[in-house]
């Protein structure tokens, strides 16, 4: 479970970027976060995994209270797949990006095989293990990036705008990936359709602002709502 109270997180110049945010996300819960540009969305998400620090309010993980002696195990147990996979994915090979995890918190050389395996069949991407990422395409790319994230074996999931740059055939794959997780999901998006379908819950940020909390169906269609979040409401198919 993902537990924020209070949270509010100020940037360097002062700004205030999230404020007084608090939800919880419960196991096994898809939620979709939505809001504008500069809404605070992709700083929510680092604030979780203590790239950014956290001003006031707290944030407490699988029962686990977010603070600097508990930040490695917290990113163990939230993984978050950043939106251009570019950034997470650095090793020569894509069984490298996935194994790097695992190595690099000292499971020994046969779990972090297994582990390896194990992923790359869970996600059916078996045939890139021995790929260069600079030779994927965008959606292999998604797919390797969030194979890297459960290789380190989470109980939730944050992903920034995951149908970024993936064309429709690679965002059909992703929606049914995710459906298949079990993971808790939190997930940045603007592509409301996708939200629909892989999340069962939306929070809408406004300037740093929880300004609704509800079921996608309900909270998508309504165009006032969805006006003044200055996001573009879904219109209901005839």
């Amino acid at each position: 479970m993902i537990e924020l109270n209070g949270l509010r997180v100020k940037y360097p110049d002062g700004t205030i970027a999230l404020d007084n945010v608090t939800f919880s996300i419960e196991d096994g819960e898809s939620a979709a976060l939505v809001g504008a540009n500069g809404a605070g969305k992709t700083t929510l998400m680092l604030a979780l995994v203590g790239v950014l620090p956290i001003d006031a309010g707290s944030i407490t993980i699988d029962g686990l209270f977010h603070d600097k002696n508990a930040i490695n195990e917290i990113r163990r147990r939230v993984g978050m797949v950043f939106q251009n996979p570019d950034d997470q994915l650095f090793m020569p090979m894509v069984r490298d990006d996935i194994a790097f995890g695992p190595r690099n918190y000292g499971a020994d050389e046969e779990t972090v095989q297994r582990i390896t395996d194990d992923t790359l069949s869970e996600l059916g991407i078996c045939h890139l293990k021995d790929r260069s990422s600079l030779k994927l395409s965008s959606g292999e790319k998604r797919l390797a990036a969030i194979a890297a994230v459960l290789a380190l074996e989470p109980s939730a999931l944050l992903l920034d705008e995951p149908t970024a740059f993936l064309d429709p055939k690679a965002r059909r794959n992703l929606i049914g990936i995710l459906n298949r997780l079990g993971h808790s999901k939190l997930i940045a998006t603007h592509d409301l359709h996708f939200a629909k379908e892989v999340t069962t819950r939306a929070i809408l940020l406004k300037e740093g602002k929880i300004f609704a909390d509800g079921e996608p169906e309900k909270l998508f269609y309504d165009v006032k709502l969805m006006d003044a979040c200055s996001m573009e409401a879904v219109k209901r198919s005839r």
